[in-house]
């Protein structure tokens, strides 16, 4: 029989833990990883000891797994956010050697014994650990030690000082960050009065990149490049399915570290893990939108964007100081943009220009749309066109995926 050989370690203040050399085979060791404020983690950790365990549970109200009661552990004690899964989790900070373990490391163990790690407890001192765990059904604290099954499974451990890195750099990460905390509000469309999902990365692409999107959650789905989940980057566009409604309903801007992004319903713009059991179960794709930024050097585009959102719906209007009725808002931008006096009316319009294919539409072009009479719009890009609307105003339209305008095209026409 191997004779144990007592190694004293001192954990922050608390009392000393006996660890015995050779408890942990050499093969099982991968890495150790502690946590910053290691009292505060221990200490918070113990006050859930009873909560229930459930299987992909990550909340006290719910219950937790291991993943979910380390999770929540480190939100509630430092407000870091760490990732979902346990694979993730053993990932972050730097090693810590098992000897050398304080109150607040992250332990990590295989007991499936294919070389992934599957369970995550926390060190909480005097050689215990406390997690979730499915055989007792509930929150528990061991002595590891004395357990030859968490002996012989321990795997790594390490000090983990935050959450993975969001990559700041990336200007419209930037953006999305600088309305951390803005709540949400259903329809909500500025940082003033709230944002809801889809007008939360709508604005953020506007501002950070001159991306117009679509103002709805599909309609954004139906632009930009398809992207794989393996491909992720910062700045794609993710998006949910079956969340408070059927089919694509929510959206977020992926940060990088499986983070993304959103605003979120009920709550406000926050970061989440694309790993949480939730989203996982509801993530649906992913888009990118490079190269759709609108060309700023065309006349057209410039002066007609300067009135998105600014000049009101008026009939026989003319003029920003009048407001626009449909036909009066083109015939003004034409004269600002071009020094081109084209005809007052939407079917005069029509008829001066050269009829052209949607292939073949550049900025300043004219789409006509039928309602009870022609409605002329200028065309800016990238499906893209800024129009009257009765009741919002100037205001920019993706017209083939809009499901109001889309069935409404009448056809396009080039000013001479």
């Amino acid at each position: 029989m191997k004779v144990m050989k007592p190694l004293m370690v001192t954990a922050l203040g608390l009392s000393l833990a006996t660890f015995y050399e050779g408890a942990f085979p050499a093969e099982k060791v991968v890495q150790v990883q502690a946590a910053t404020d290691e009292n505060v983690i221990a200490d918070k950790a113990k006050t859930y000891e009873g909560a229930d365990y459930t299987s992909g549970g990550e909340t006290l109200s719910e219950g937790f797994d291991s993943s979910g009661f380390v999770q929540y552990v480190f939100k509630q004690a430092l407000d870091t956010t760490l990732p979902r899964s346990v694979k993730e989790q053993s990932a972050l900070g730097t090693d810590v050697d098992k000897n050398e373990l304080q109150a607040g490391d992250v332990l990590f163990f295989d007991t499936n014994e294919n070389g992934e790690v599957n369970v995550a407890a926390i060190y909480i001192g005097d050689d215990e650990m406390i997690y979730a765990s499915s055989s007792d059904g509930k929150v528990v604290v061991k002595n590891i030690s004395s357990s030859a099954y968490w002996s012989s499974h321990f795997a790594k451990a390490k000090h983990i000082t935050g959450a993975p890195e969001i990559a700041k750099d990336n200007e419209v990460i930037a953006e999305a960050l600088k309305h951390l905390g803005t709540p949400y509000v259903f329809g909500g469309e500025s940082p003033t009065d709230g944002f809801d999902c889809s007008a939360f990365v709508a604005y953020v692409f506007q501002h950070a990149s001159d991306v117009y999107l679509p103002r709805s959650t599909d309609q954004q789905w139906q632009v930009g490049e398809e992207v794989a989940r393996a491909d992720l980057k910062p700045g794609d566009v993710i998006f949910f399915k079956d969340t408070y409604r059927e089919g694509i309903s929510h959206v977020g801007i992926y940060a990088g570290g499986n983070q993304f992004i959103h605003a979120k319903r009920s709550e406000n713009v926050t970061v989440d893990y694309l790993t949480s059991s939730y989203w996982t179960s509801k993530y649906a794709g992913a888009r990118r939108y490079d190269g759709l930024s609108l060309s700023k050097d065309n006349p057209f585009v410039t002066e007609s964007l300067k009135y998105v959102g600014e000049v009101p719906y008026a009939q026989g209007g003319t003029s920003p100081s009048t407001g626009f009725d449909t036909a009066g808002f083109v015939q003004y931008i034409y004269k600002e943009a071009a020094g081109k006096d084209i005809p007052r009316y939407a079917s005069q319009q029509w008829e001066a220009g050269e009829t052209i294919s949607q292939s073949d539409l550049k900025p300043g072009d004219l789409v006509f749309f039928e309602g009870s009479s022609l409605i002329p719009s200028i065309y800016i890009g990238n499906d893209y066109v800024v129009h009257v609307s009765t009741s919002e105003g100037v205001k920019i339209t993706n017209y083939k995926v809009d499901s109001y305008w889309a069935p409404k095209y009448y056809g396009a026409k080039r000013m001479p």
